[in-house]
Order: structure tokens, then sequence, then C-alpha cells
């Protein structure tokens, strides 16, 4: 036991040392960058500042519980109740990137995250996207949502306009009685509509058309789409547009012969 005592204590020694250095800080390539569509500013100094921002924004939170760097707290919206999880990093001590991969350790695990600046606010419950769209329009935010697997979107085919979009839509599935619904949005009636109409519209409209400024845009619209516990969407992309179907066998077939590609809630489950 005396010769094998000090080889023992030297690996015992050993361990430490191995564990300290398994937790050096990252550095800055190892980060993983904050995206470039969340804004530099509004910049806070503690989470009661955010609180400050929510109630100018017209949303009244009380405070459930403080911890290091944040606090929870509640508020209602559209009569249901949310909580959110607020964390401030130090701009002194954390550079851009670091509260970057901070938010991106949430989106990794399933998370949506309102950010800006040197903050973020995960947003309960998860499955509800319309809550972290409207806390994210009271603070000057963006909505980021899970970064759920895509499937490989072809860049083409392209088109300069929603209603060229829908044009082509017609072609293939039909989108009758449009409506406009902004610049980039169209509302129109699938073949399938008559026979399996879409449950959540009133109208009988079951196709919802957009087109998005970049693809980043349109894989976080996507993305948040899929977050939605609620609605079941079934997405035709491509290029630069989306199409929601409420029926599966359009969403295909429509996909198909536009060039485009399908994902639906199942991918992510």
């Amino acid at each position: 036991m005396k010769r094998i005592a000090p080889a023992l204590i030297a690996c015992l020694l050993a361990v430490p040392l191995t564990a300290c250095d398994a937790f050096k800080a990252p550095s800055s390539d190892q980060l993983t960058p904050m995206p470039s569509n969340v804004p530099t500013t509004p910049k806070y100094r503690t989470a009661d500042d955010v609180v400050a921002a929510l109630e100018r924004g017209g949303i009244a939170p009380d405070v459930l519980r403080r911890k290091a760097g944040g606090l929870d707290c509640r508020t209602a919206i559209d009569g249901a109740e949310v909580e959110n999880q607020i964390q401030v990093l130090d701009p002194k001590n954390s550079s851009r990137n670091e509260v970057g991969d901070s938010i991106a350790s949430w989106r990794s695990s399933g998370n949506t995250v309102v950010a800006a600046g040197n903050w973020f606010i995960r947003v309960l419950p998860n499955g509800s996207p319309d809550y972290s769209v409207k806390i994210a329009k009271a603070v000057d935010a963006v909505v980021l949502p899970p970064l759920y697997r895509l499937p490989a979107i072809p860049q083409k085919p392209r088109y300069k306009s929603v209603d060229a979009l829908a044009d082509a839509l017609d072609k293939s599935v039909d989108c009758d009685r449009r409506k406009t619904e902004s610049a980039d949005q169209v509302l129109c009636a699938t073949r399938a509509a008559k026979t399996r109409p879409c449950a959540r519209s009133g109208d009988g409209r079951d196709a919802h058309l957009m087109l998005h400024d970049s693809s980043a845009a349109r894989n976080d619209y996507i993305r948040l789409l899929l977050s939605d516990d609620h609605v079941p969407y079934y997405i035709a992309t491509a290029g630069n547009w989306t199409i929601q179907f409420c029926d599966t066998a359009t969403g295909r077939e429509a996909a198909r012969e536009l060039g485009g590609v399908v994902v639906d809630h199942k991918a992510n489950e």
C-alpha cells in the first residue's frame, strides 16, 4: 500500500487542476454571436429598469422573485397570466456576443426569448408566441424563437410581390377571395377550403401567404409558428416566401408545384 499511495495522491491532486482547466471562460470565437436583428438599444442597468419599461409600454408586472442579475414577474395579457423571466448582463463586464451566447443556450433548449441591448426575457407559457410578440412591442425588442431544426430550404423561386406569389398558388391549388392583410401578407381560399375548412379561420380562407426580407427573417418566422402549441400550421416555403395551410395534402401539393419544401410541427416533436 505504501508504494501505491504516492501514485494515488498524485492522481487525486491532478483532478482539481484538470477540472479548473475545463471551466475556463470560452474565448470570443467560441461564443454564439448575438443575432444581427437584435437592436443594440435600449440598454438597462438592472432588471427593475426592464420592469419600468414594461410599465411604460402598457404592461403592468408584479414581481414574483429576485435572483442574481434578474427577476421574475407576472403580467396579464389578453386575460391570461404570463410570467416573464428577466435577465440583465452588465455591459461593462459582458460583451454583446456573451449576451448572445446566453440567449442561444435558452433558444437551443426550446425557449422563445425577447431581447434587446444587454438584456433578454423568457416569456412563459412558451407555447404561446403571441405573448412574446406583445412583450417585445412593449419594450422595443425583438422575438427570437427556439432554434428548431429546419429542412434545407431552396433559395428559389423568389417573388417580387405577395400578389405574384398568390398568382402562382392560384395555378396550383387555387387562391380565391384574396384579402390583403399588409404589403407583404395575403389570405385566400384554396379548393380544399370548401370541403376541409380551416377551424381557426371564420371566413373560409385557409392559406396565409407572406414575403420575408431575408432568409434569416423567414426562418425565424417559421420557427415562431412551430413554437405555437395551439395551431398545427403546415408550411410551404422557399426563397423569400412562406404559405401556411390548414390542410396537409394541400400544403404538400402546393410545395411540390411551387418548388418549395414543407415544414410541420412533427419534425420538432
